[in-house]
């Protein structure tokens, strides 16, 4: 069942139980007095009280409105959609009403999965009528229906004689809910949807740009925690491994460490101690690696300096213990860092920075 449904029965079951609690004397005689159907009350927001509406007139303006209103609330979308479109063309856009015949269009062509009608009705809406009362609950709509692209439904193309997935379209309804309406509700939502719906698909790399981007936006948001974790796992998700760089790995080893700071607690339960051992050694391993590559290149003192860096840099890793057995393999001993930097004029020890970059010239 849609939510739409579900918030229209449970919009109807609060109102009902308003007019028993409100009225005592409906309450004592069985609440007789107590209209039928309680889509014949309208909320009149200029008041921001619900009103009783005369029955339907219909051929007149509110009345054949009202009847497409009904048909929404009793659930019979088709119906209501084929109401309030016959309203639209016989009274056109300069009708008070108007925003509202926009709003209950697309609501109606969003039961009915009509997505691609749902949202330019939704988007003309907030388009023209920027701050009609409908206008909250059209971006709501607006909202689902880039969960429904997201999700794998299709919409209508070529007069709905096709169906196609269009997960793009859905990224475009996030972007402009963040972009043109920043300080509603759904703004802070769209963006970690967006950042969700990357991760949840493997692309790493934008799932953390956008997670970084809602924790720049949003610093004081309610998912600031989430945003932060969730960034340093994508960064740590995206690197490709040794043979790649490790920029991803120490984006993912600083902000794993700013949450460590911020949030202690919920870091242990994260468990966020062991992935930054993890990054540890996955650095190693890339600076090992390299060493590897200047032996087999018969670079060696590019590669003495590379195991050395890797003995001093990620101590009581795997790939230490691997850097020391090829120091001594190559007879070069473990390293011991200078007391100081050589003297202007000195040349550089051959395993140093310096050394490996006086040495190791690709092509030498």
């Amino acid at each position: 069942m849609s939510s739409v449904g579900l918030s229209h029965r449970w919009a109807l079951r609060l109102l009902a139980g308003a007019l028993l609690a409100g009225s005592g004397t409906a309450a004592a005689d069985g609440g007789k007095d107590r209209p039928r159907f309680v889509e014949t009350w309208r909320f009149d927001p200029q008041t921001g009280r619900w009103v009783e509406q005369a029955p339907p007139q219909p051929g007149t303006e509110d009345g054949d409105l009202d009847l497409a209103r009904q048909s929404l609330a009793r659930q019979d979308y088709k119906d209501a959609l084929e109401r309030v479109e016959a309203w639209i063309k016989a009274y056109g856009g300069s009708a008070p009403r108007y925003p509202e015949a926009l709003y209950l269009k697309g609501t109606a062509a969003l039961e009915l999965a009509d997505y691609r009608k749902a949202h330019d009705t939704y988007k003309s809406l907030l388009t023209d009528f920027p701050g009609s009362p409908y206008a909250d609950r059209a971006l709501s709509g607006e909202f689902r229906i880039s969960e429904q692209y997201l999700a794998g439904q299709k919409r209508k193309a070529w007069r709905g004689l096709l169906r196609v997935r269009d997960y793009e379209e859905g990224i475009k309804i996030l972007d402009d809910i963040v972009a043109n309406h920043p300080d509603s509700e759904l703004a802070e939502y769209a963006l970690k949807t967006k950042a969700d719906y990357y991760y949840q698909k493997g692309e790493f790399q934008l799932a953390e740009e956008e997670y970084a981007r809602l924790g720049r936006e949003f610093p004081n948001g309610r998912y600031e925690p989430y945003a932060l974790l969730r960034s340093a796992q994508a960064a740590l998700a995206a690197y490709p491994g040794p043979k790649f760089d490790d920029a991803g790995l120490v984006e993912a080893e600083e902000r794993f460490r700013q949450y460590q700071q911020r949030y202690p607690q919920l870091a242990e339960a994260q468990r966020v101690p062991v992935l930054l051992d993890q990054i540890r050694a996955a650095r190693g391993q890339k600076e090992y690696e390299i060493a590897r590559f200047y032996e087999r290149t018969r670079k060696r003192d590019a590669a003495a300096f590379y195991y050395r860096s890797t003995v001093e840099n990620w101590p009581g890793t795997t790939w230490a213990a691997q850097a020391e057995a090829r120091l001594a393999l190559l007879g070069l001993g473990t390293w011991t860092p200078p007391a100081s930097q050589p003297a202007a004029g000195v040349r550089a020890a051959p395993w140093t920075a310096e050394g490996v970059l006086a040495r190791a010239v690709p092509g030498e």
